[in-house]
């Protein structure tokens, strides 16, 4: 059953810390709950032309 998990993610390009992205999510775990938070991140940063990375997901 899948479940809703609210998450913080530090952003980042690599070389420097781009601010924090903030939403919710629906997964069945954690893991796929994580996977899912770093591919949306990489997703926004290709949107804005940008190759961003999400260096520390929490959830809650």
């Amino acid at each position: 059953m899948k479940r809703t998990y609210r998450w913080t993610a530090t952003v980042s390009d690599g070389r420097h810390h781009d601010g924090e992205a903030a939403g919710t999510v629906r997964a069945r775990s954690e893991a796929a709950a994580r996977q899912a938070i770093a591919e949306w991140v990489r997703q926004d940063g290709a949107r804005k032309n940008r190759t961003w990375a999400a260096t520390r997901i929490e959830l809650n």
